[in-house]
């Protein structure tokens, strides 16, 4: 697939030197046409990232508060003026005050739910805690979430 770009500039620069007057207004053209989709694309990109910070994540280890199996209470709060239809996150463990990732690398770290919470809802869910590294103990860890993807409707 990187042979075909390669193909199209080697085309598009032999085609600029034999047909100057004709390629230097269109590959002007082209470029300013590339330029706002590119805008475009940053702007989205930027929005989104600004509607996931909205996004509030409290993780605890509470057993008490959740059926047997599943300790590990994850509040997310939706502060953006938009609702979400589906939320995806990483979660990590470590010691107060480190940032060595304890949860065991050979089990999946992926969570999710698709539970659609509207503007200012909140939602409490309750998931088991992934295998963790020789000699810690969940109630001794901090959790918390990372690379957040989440589908907001408009």
């Amino acid at each position: 697939m990187p042979f075909l770009g390669v193909a199209i500039f080697f085309i598009w620069l032999i085609l600029l030197l034999r047909f100057p007057r004709v390629m230097l207004p269109v590959s002007g053209v082209l470029a300013g046409l590339g330029l706002l989709l590119g805008l475009g694309v940053g702007v989205m990109q930027w929005q989104q990232v600004k509607r996931i910070e909205q996004l509030d994540f409290t993780l605890a280890y509470q057993p008490q508060q959740c059926e047997f199996g599943k300790p590990l209470t994850v509040r997310i709060r939706n502060q953006s003026e938009y609702p979400v239809q589906q939320i995806r996150w990483q979660l990590e463990a470590s010691q107060p005050g480190y940032d060595t990732n304890l949860l065991d690398a050979g089990v999946a770290l992926d969570f999710s739910t698709a539970a659609r919470l509207a503007p200012g809802e909140e939602r409490l869910l309750c998931y088991s805690v992934p295998r963790l590294r020789r000699g810690y103990r969940e109630a001794e860890l901090e959790y918390r979430v990372e690379a957040v993807h989440a589908d907001f409707i408009r």
